[in-house]
C-alpha cells in the first residue's frame, strides 16, 4: 500500500522508534516541502531528520511533487493547514496514494471527509504490532512516546495500550 504521510507523523513515528518499520511495511511518500521540513531538525541532530534521510536515501520513503496547485491552495484556505499537510492530501485525493498518514486535526477533517483511507500514528504502531513486525514492548513504549511527544487524548493512547495487551 501506498501512503502520503505528512510531517508531523514522520516526525512522530521516528520519535516513536517505529517509522522505519513502518517504511519496511509500506511504500510512504511525502511532498516536497514536508521533506524540507522534516529536515529542518538535521542541523540539530534531532533523530527524526536524520532517519527521514536515511529511508529517503535508502528508497524506503519517496518524495514525490503535489501536482494540483490549486488543490493545494483551496485545502490551505478551505481548512487552514500548511502547504505539506495540504500536499500530502492532495496526493490522496489525486489517486497517487492510496491512503494518507496524519495527526493533524484539519488534515483528518479533510480526509474523512473526502472519504480517504486514514491513519495516524497511534494506528500505526498498534497495525505494526498486529502485523508482528514489532513486538509487544516495542508497541508499548512506542505508545507511550507517542503520549509524551505528541498531543493525543490520554484515552486514545490507554486505548491502543489496551488493544495490543489483548491481541
Amino acid at each position: 500500500m501506498k501512503i502520503a504521510i505528512d510531517s508531523c507523523s514522520v516526525i512522530l513515528l521516528a520519535k516513536a522508534s517505529v517509522l522505519e518499520a513502518f517504511a519496511d511495511n509500506h511504500r510512504l511518500c511525502i511532498v516536497n516541502n514536508v521533506y524540507k521540513e522534516v529536515l529542518e531538525g538535521k542541523s540539530k541532530k534531532f533523530i527524526d531528520a536524520l532517519l527521514a534521510e536515511k529511508l529517503v536515501k535508502e528508497s524506503k520513503i519517496s518524495i514525490r511533487k503535489a501536482k494540483n496547485a490549486n488543490l493545494i491552495k483551496k485545502l490551505m484556505n478551505d481548512f487552514n493547514i500548511g502547504a505539506g499537510e495540504a500536499g500530502t492530501l492532495t496526493l490522496a485525493l489525486d489517486k497517487e496514494c492510496d491512503a494518507v498518514c496524519t495527526d493533524n486535526k484539519q488534515g483528518r477533517k479533510v480526509a474523512m471527509l473526502n472519504n480517504l483511507n486514514l491513519v495516524g500514528s497511534i494506528d500505526v504502531v498498534v497495525s505494526l504490532y498486529k502485523l508482528k513486525r514489532i513486538d509487544k514492548n516495542k508497541a508499548v513504549g512506542a505508545l507511550k512516546n507517542l503520549k509524551e511527544f505528541g498531543w493525543f487524548n490520554e484515552y486514545l493512547i490507554e486505548k491502543a495500550v489496551e488493544d495490543v495487551k489483548n491481541v
